[in-house]
């Protein structure tokens, strides 16, 4: 269990506290009459957990509730969230109040005050469920800009309102809103575990690589061409230094010398000039310290390729194995094909696996340990890296202050300016004399080990590119959703849904349910009929959550689901909610086939799961009344007490 609902709050204007309290790990069914305020109750929870708008209809609710609160069970702790209502003419509020505990208290209305904003709170319930800072991708040919994933992303897959659970045209919660199609796209495949968590971390290790590949590149170049020109290069070397007073004009060196004489040159560092006061002294000084520092920081970033090098082997080790242990799950699928469990020879019906079952299954088991003990090791490299980033990042800072402090010696005094200047203009000379020395003296060992390592440069670039291919991306997401395409198969099957005859799918592309036939895919609004629609919007919701809890990723463990029964109950005239107000004995048979499969699911998940269900229907079932929580919404009975707005 992640996130699960504990209890829904109201804050009246009058001082007092109304609460809605849920049982976790099970179904929880809200039955009563129209506008009686079940379907505010989405809202409600939704503008708690950071909508942009406060979506509660206009009336006695907003009349007379001044803060919305939701108390949330994490498996370490509670987390209770109250947000102020909207004032008068305004869409939403950002004042909220966050409390957190072992075991939260529910505060009085007198305790409720603005400790905190909403986009506080996102960010905690963001860090809370372990989002990493993860940045979608954008095609060079599109224009639309990156998504920072966070919390308010998963939150498609945690409500389906009135008008969403039977719409054939949408199957998310809010897909009919402008631009929330594409976000659900593109965040999609992180919160299915398509694209790691560590997936941003490697596209920086990869532009890390490439910009190191360019500078190689020129050294490379640089030294092929010291070499390439031999002594004569060495002696207009040497004429250089002279014209900057490193070395005697009148000076005569033979060949055999002309090395030695170039690594005096070489080695030369900036002295104070004579007869200026301190602040000769303070420039050498700083400029000493600039070297240091700058020599730290080169000594960081050879720390910090080798551990980004060795995140990156450990990375592409664990997503091979994922990538085989999806493979052999897949291969599991057509196991359904053939029923028969009989002996070919015998003719003899027999239970347990056959041998290949048992070697798919213990090598799926296998897969996973090894899976396990990369991702123990994960949180420890990353730990190192971020401690090697952040020195680099404060080595960065303080080598920036300490350029700063050269530059305003040198605007306070001129002659130190002009030594500056000078000691610019010797200390190029003597770097290009460093590598000249280099390449010649050492030239037999020293350019065979750069292309050594520009060899390996490219290994590793080309490893990343193809780890981090789009493409590849989309060929796991697709190997992903054929998983969760069992699950929805089978459901679809288990509800007698049309077109479940065949293999039913997401498409993502699309945004909906399809069934693959002979003949093509039939979309979800080619189906018939609002059973149907609703039914699928159901088998989608849950085998999507059985994903979600199977990988353990990052979305609460919870689903709101409004009005299921709204295609079969006349909802106007809906007094009592018995079955027996729905006219067709087959429509009353549906509706009660259709809870005892969510009961059924919600315990097969147990304890990973808790769906929320607000609706007319009450089933005269002791399982169904078992599950009803609150009291039931009819006669005086509703959201809002009576005495609050009479």
């Amino acid at each position: 269990m992640t996130m699960q609902l504990k209890c829904i709050c109201l804050y009246g204007k009058n001082g007092e506290r109304r609460d809605v309290t849920l049982n976790l790990s099970k179904v929880n069914v809200i039955t009563g009459a129209s506008k009686k305020g079940k379907s505010s109750l989405i809202d409600v929870v939704e503008y708690c957990l950071g909508s942009s708008e406060c979506n509660v209809a206009t009336g006695r609710i907003t009349q007379t509730v001044g803060w919305y609160g939701i108390l949330l069970q994490f498996p370490d702790s509670q987390v209770f969230i109250a947000r102020a209502a909207p004032l008068e003419g305004q869409k939403s509020n950002s004042a909220c109040y966050l409390r957190v505990a072992r075991e939260v208290e529910l505060p009085p209305f007198p305790e409720i005050e603005n400790t905190s904003n909403i986009d506080a709170v996102v960010s905690f319930l963001t860090a809370k469920l372990g989002i990493p800072e993860h940045v979608t991708e954008v095609p060079d040919y599109q224009t639309r800009s990156n998504i920072h994933i966070g919390f308010k992303h998963s939150r498609f897959y945690l409500f389906q309102g009135q008008d969403e659970i039977a719409n054939k045209r949408t199957l998310f919660h809010r897909q009919a809103e402008p631009h929330i199609p594409q976000a659900i796209k593109d965040t999609l495949p992180y919160f299915m575990g398509a694209a790691e968590d560590d997936r941003l971390a490697e596209l920086e290790n990869l532009r890390n690589l490439k910009r190191e590949r360019t500078r190689l590149q020129k050294r490379i170049a640089e030294t092929e061409g010291l070499e390439g020109d031999g002594l004569q290069r060495g002696y207009e070397l040497l004429a250089e230094a002279a014209d900057v007073g490193l070395a005697d004009p009148n000076i005569v060196v033979g060949d055999d010398d002309l090395i030695r004489v170039l690594g005096d040159i070489a080695s030369w560092h900036p002295s104070k000039v004579e007869g200026t006061d301190d602040s000769g002294e303070a420039y050498v000084q700083i400029e000493r310290q600039y070297r240091a520092v700058s020599e730290k920081k080169k000594n960081i970033r050879a720390r910090l390729r080798a551990a980004e090098n060795y995140d990156s082997t450990m990375g592409g080790f664990e997503q091979t194995v994922e990538g085989q242990h999806l493979r052999l799950r897949s291969i599991g699928l057509y196991k359904n094909l053939s029923k028969s469990s009989a002996c070919p020879v015998c003719e003899v019906e027999h239970g347990g696996h056959s041998s290949g079952e048992l070697v798919i299954l213990n090598a799926i088991a296998d897969l996973r340990g090894k899976l396990e003990g990369v991702q123990r090791n994960r949180p420890r490299v990353t730990s190192y890296l971020n401690s090697l980033r952040e020195e680099d990042s404060n080595l960065a800072q303080e080598m920036k202050k300490i350029r700063g402090a050269l530059e305003a010696i040198r605007r306070q005094d001129p002659e130190v300016l002009d030594q500056a200047s000078l000691d610019e203009k010797r200390a190029r000379v003597a770097g290009r004399i460093s590598l000249y020395i280099e390449s010649v003296d050492f030239g037999d060992e020293n350019l065979p080990a750069l292309r050594s390592e520009l060899e390996t440069l490219y290994s590793q670039i080309s490893a990343l590119e193809e780890q981090l291919d789009p493409e590849r991306l989309k060929e796991r997401l697709e190997a992903q959703l054929s998983c969760v395409s069992e699950s929805m198969t089978k459901w679809a099957r288990e509800l007698g849904l049309e077109h479940s005859e065949h293999p039913i799918r997401l498409d993502v592309s699309a945004l909906t349910v399809v069934a693959e036939t002979p003949f093509g895919r039939t979309p979800l609004y080619r189906m018939g009929s609002g059973e149907n629609w609703v039914g699928y919007h159901l088998v989608a919701y849950l085998a999507l959550a059985k994903w979600f809890i199977e990988q353990n990723r990052p979305v609460g463990r919870f689903i709101f689901f409004d009005q299921p029964t709204q295609v079969y109950f006349p909802s106007d005239n809906s007094i009592t909610g018995k079955l027996d107000e729905i006219e067709e004995d087959e429509d009353r048979e549906a509706v009660k086939s259709m809870f005892e499969w969510i009961f059924s699911v919600v315990e097969h998940l147990s304890p990973g799961l808790q769906v929320i269900i607000t609706d007319h229907a009450d089933i005269d079932e002791e399982w169904f009344q078992e599950a009803v929580v609150d009291t039931k919404w009819r006669g005086d009975e509703a959201l809002i007490p009576t005495h609050w707005y009479q």
